[in-house]
């Protein structure tokens, strides 16, 4: 029987046990981790709501808004008032041909280039006509006229049946066709003239002459006082 001879057994090799860390490492490692969540967390708390940047304007109560609103009024009427004291000056009308009258000549457009300047010269009443075949006045006397009738183009025809009168109430005149030197009837060359009277038995007071074409159209008017 042979005998085994042990040696001493070699002992395990140590562990190396983990050196503690000091206190004060842990601490600074743990400070900045809950600074970390609870930054989170406040931040996950406050997500609902607004920032003060956010947060809409304070909104004037109605109180206040009589004297907010007054300013801005009056800055708008003074445009207004300022307009209303200085109106904007009218566009004038375009003014029409004045009226033929006594003294002044009118022209008188018949159509296919004839063209007639008539003239009544003077307006008078007389109670006679200086004619043998003339009878008093109705109404009182004569409303005598002196006529001047021109062609300023054209060829023209004057005539004393071109004339008529009525007075202030409307009534036609009678004509006395027995008047001494009547107004001629015939043709007038341009340039030339012709010239005479034309009496109306009308009741005094203001006159109305009305002149016509050869087709009987009026075509003037003129205004005798009365």
């Amino acid at each position: 029987m042979t005998h085994q001879s042990f040696g001493p057994i070699p002992p395990a090799p140590a562990v190396p046990v983990a050196a503690k860390r000091p206190y004060y490492r842990k601490k600074r490692f743990v400070i900045p981790t809950g600074l970390v969540l609870l930054s989170i967390v406040l931040g996950s708390c406050g997500g609902g709501g607004k920032s003060a940047t956010d947060a809409p304007a304070p909104v004037a109560s109605s109180s206040s808004s009589p004297a907010v609103a007054a300013p801005i009024e009056s800055a708008k009427s003074q445009p207004a008032e300022a307009a209303a004291a200085n109106p904007a000056p009218a566009a004038e009308a375009p003014k029409a041909p004045a009226a033929p009258t006594v003294g002044k000549p009118f022209i008188m457009d018949l159509g296919n280039g004839d063209v007639a300047r008539i003239t009544i010269l003077s307006a008078v009443r007389k109670t006679s006509v200086n004619t043998q075949f003339s009878t008093p006045a109705k109404n009182g006397s004569y409303l005598l006229l002196d006529v001047l009738w021109e062609t300023s183009s054209g060829e023209t025809s004057s005539n004393p049946f071109y004339f008529s009168a009525k007075d202030a109430n409307g009534r036609k005149a009678d004509q006395n066709l027995f008047v001494d030197d009547q107004l001629g009837s015939g043709k007038i060359l341009p340039g030339d003239k012709s010239r005479g009277f034309i009496a109306f038995d009308v009741a005094p007071g203001p006159v109305t002459v009305m002149i016509s074409d050869p087709l009987m159209q009026e075509a003037a008017r003129v205004q005798i006082p009365g």
